[in-house]
């Protein structure tokens, strides 16, 4: 298959390309080198900034090509064209592509439906220091996640704590609290590989998806 990677020479474009390299039956190649066939690939990742977003839909959508978003720091212009082109190609748009934060939302979402007891929660996001936006696309992702699985049991509105911190690529920690109990829910990406590598399988079923808005869960339970 080919994959065409929107930000190929940043941090996480060279993280799939080093995952690639003992796979020759996948070509990768930069979205914005001139002269590349956009007939050819089967997908394109974005990993850049929003404001390639408008013209990177507009191309998959001329070329009907599916579309991987893992760029934070959207805005409400940007969902709305996402809104449209979704009707046309499928779309992919994940803060979050570690399949361990999904485990992290199911862990917590059984807690939530398990537990008798009212807790109030936070939220605390370390990344390093060039990381642009705070919070962390993941962390707003998780505190909606959290509103709309609560059932009751949280008692505050959810605040987010956020720092940054040397070459930390991500920790994400989520606290219940009452005057009873305090329990606490945490993931630590200790590489970009983690997700490199769920965008690379998401890339490999996405193809085969109708028309339509996904997100990295929908995937998770798909074999190759």
């Amino acid at each position: 298959m080919d994959i065409l990677v929107n930000g190929l020479n940043g941090s996480m474009g060279n993280s799939i390309q080093q995952l690639l390299k003992p796979q020759p039956s996948i070509k990768v190649q930069d979205f914005k080198e001139s002269g590349v066939d956009l007939s050819l690939p089967n997908v394109v990742i974005d990993f850049s900034s929003p404001n390639c977003i408008p013209d990177l839909l507009k191309t998959c959508v001329d070329k009907k090509l599916p579309l991987i978003i893992g760029t934070t720091g959207l805005n409400s212009e940007h969902y709305a064209l996402i809104d449209q082109a979704q009707k046309i190609i499928p779309i992919l748009v994940a803060s979050n592509m570690s399949a361990g934060i999904a485990k992290l939302k199911h862990s917590i979402k059984n807690f939530l439906h398990t537990s008798q007891e009212r807790f109030s929660c936070k939220i605390t996001e370390i990344h390093h220091t060039k990381k642009i936006d705070s919070p962390s696309g993941t962390a707003i992702e998780i505190k909606e996640f959290l509103e709309d699985s609560s059932g009751g049991n949280i008692t505050n509105q959810i605040e987010i704590h956020s720092s940054r911190l040397g070459r930390i690529f991500g920790i994400h920690r989520v606290e219940f609290y009452n005057a009873k109990e305090a329990i606490f829910f945490q993931h630590v990406a200790g590489s970009r590989d983690i997700f490199a590598s769920g965008a690379i399988h998401a890339s490999q079923i996405i193809s085969s998806c109708p028309p339509g808005i996904y997100n990295f869960s929908d995937f998770l339970s798909k074999k190759l």
